[in-house]
């Protein structure tokens, strides 16, 4: 059976958290309201084509993401801003914002099992 490496690095957070569950659980689900609030705003601005909302959600979640090391998040972003500059077809956007929620998704899975 394959072993699919975690999104989310456990170690790196409770290096960051001095190894203590209670600031790992905060953290936890403040990321997972984070990540969830930031998929549906990223979602709507895209397909409605708002870049100024759009580029309000990048920057809530970008440092978190940075942090993480989360790079897909990033690049995914950075790549909805060039789609809505280049007036890419609605279902481009759609497999987009799909992508990225189904990213993110795994991501707040991911720190639900910390709580």
């Amino acid at each position: 059976m394959e072993n699919k490496e975690n999104l989310v690095d456990v170690q790196l957070i409770r290096d960051m958290l001095y190894d203590d569950d209670g600031y790992v659980k905060e953290f936890s689900n403040a990321s997972i309201q984070s990540f969830g609030e930031f998929k549906q705003h990223f979602k709507e601005s895209l397909l409605a084509r708002e870049m100024d909302e759009l580029r309000r959600a990048g920057h809530k979640i970008k440092p978190v993401a940075m942090m993480l090391k989360l790079d897909p998040v990033i690049e995914m972003y950075d790549t909805s801003k060039t789609y809505l500059e280049e007036n890419r077809s609605t279902e481009e956007l759609a497999d987009l914002a799909d992508d990225m929620e189904t990213y993110c998704d795994t991501v707040i899975a991911e720190f639900q099992e910390l709580v």
